[in-house]
């Protein structure tokens, strides 16, 4: 079963105008393409991932899928019904979690009673709120700190009450906005559990994030974002893949010429070279050691000096150039 269907969706935002220049006709407000033509769709009990940088599209997205933003074009059918002239059919059945959870619960508080408030908003039976409340509290390791105050909780228990707050109205999808963001390690393995533990619900996720690696791990499929385009829709073999094999090294030279590119593409130890800025390569090793060894004598004999040199894991532009790079081959 299809439980969210997307078609062409498109989202602008549109600068404002002062009212200084709202009556000069030269005065153009500058629009900002969010979500660009895009068209994807998810399964029951699917955990679909969206990856892709900050400004990439990823909360406008999932704002629209819960119904929070209006598209400016293109169709959402989440459930078989049509959104946005449907939306009220759909509003039971989603729970969400954003980045800007603080600021919708009382801080003084404690987070039992901030889930017996939403509760009552939700409509959850008043003779079932108790163990709804439990059930959430538990899912997300809160128990112990339940009847402490919201304002005493650290940033990781906060996280943790918004997302038992997405679960108490026990919704079919959910919708999770990089729930594991600015988190520590332990934090974040704890919410990658917690997710685990209801997809095994068959509840059907949508789950954002910037890191490579936890895409990976958690999500059946990845929907990869660049300025609101689809890049690729990936399995999760391909970007473990990629993030745990891949070495990079970052060169800024003061002259790159393509027969200088070309030789160091030629390397054995070399997958891919690419420009990413002016001066700026980015190259995709097999074997760095080898490969920063060849790569200064290649430059060493055409006489070209290096501004900078380093060397890391694939960053999420080095995903992008990848998979574009294997897509066109």
């Amino acid at each position: 079963m299809t439980v969210i269907s997307v078609d062409s969706l498109k989202k602008i935002y549109r600068t404002s105008f002062s009212m200084k220049t709202i009556f000069h006709k030269k005065s153009q407000g500058r629009n900002m393409i969010a979500i660009d033509n895009l068209s994807f769709s998810v399964k029951e009990g699917e955990i679909y991932g969206l990856l892709g940088p900050n400004g990439s599209g990823k909360t406008t997205l999932i704002k629209i899928l819960a119904t929070i933003l209006l598209p400016d074009s293109g169709n959402v059918r989440i459930f078989n019904y049509t959104l946005p002239q449907e939306e009220m059919k759909v509003k039971d059945r989603i729970g969400v979690c954003l980045g800007e959870y603080e600021r919708t619960f009382h801080w003084r508080l404690t987070g039992r009673q901030n889930l017996d408030f939403f509760c009552s908003l939700f409509g959850v039976n008043s003779e079932i709120t108790k163990d709804r409340i439990d059930e959430a509290l538990s899912l997300v390791g809160l128990q112990e700190k339940a009847d402490s105050l919201f304002l005493e909780y650290s940033t990781g228990m906060k996280h943790k009450l918004a997302l038992a707050r997405a679960i108490l109205n026990n919704p079919d999808l959910l919708l999770f906005d990089e729930p594991t963001a600015g988190l520590d390690l332990k934090t974040s393995q704890d919410i990658g559990n917690f997710i685990k533990k209801i997809a095994k619900d068959k509840k059907t996720i949508i789950y954002s994030t910037h890191r490579i690696e936890e895409a990976g791990n958690l999500c059946d499929r990845v929907l990869i974002l660049r300025n609101g385009e689809k890049i690729a829709e990936e399995k999760p073999d391909k970007l473990k893949k990629i993030s745990k094999e891949i070495e990079v090294i970052q060169v800024e030279i003061k002259k790159i010429s393509e027969e200088i590119i070309q030789k160091i593409q030629k390397l054995d130890s070399v997958e891919y070279v690419f420009y990413t800025e002016p001066r700026k390569i980015r190259i995709h090793c097999k074997e760095i050691n080898t490969c920063i060894y060849h790569l200064f004598e290649i430059l060493k004999a055409n006489d070209v000096s290096i501004s900078h040199i380093n060397s890391s894991g694939p960053t999420m532009e080095d995903v992008f150039l990848r998979i574009t790079e294997d897509e066109n081959e």
